[in-house]
C-alpha cells in the first residue's frame, strides 16, 4: 500500500470520491496507488483534494508519487 493510498483510506475516501473532488479520472488515482507515473499536475490536484480531508497539507513530492512531464 502506498502512502497516498493509506492517507486516502484513513481520510475515509473512496477512489471515486477522491477522483470527483480532484476532477481527475479514477484510473489516475489507481495509477498513483500502484506507484505508476502520472502527470505532475494531476498528482498535485489529487494531493490538494486529499489535503482537504486531512489535518495537514500533502504534496506529491512529499508522498513520493512518480510523475512524468
Amino acid at each position: 500500500m502506498t502512502t497516498f493510498e493509506d492517507l486516502r483510506t484513513n481520510a475515509g475516501l473512496t477512489i471515486t470520491q477522491l477522483s470527483k473532488e480532484a476532477d481527475i479520472s479514477r484510473a489516475t488515482i489507481e495509477k498513483i496507488e500502484k506507484g505508476k507515473p502520472v502527470r505532475a499536475a494531476l498528482a498535485a490536484r489529487a494531493c490538494i483534494a486529499l489535503s482537504k480531508h486531512l489535518d495537514r497539507s500533502v504534496t506529491f513530492q512529499e508522498l513520493g508519487i512518480q510523475t512524468v512531464r
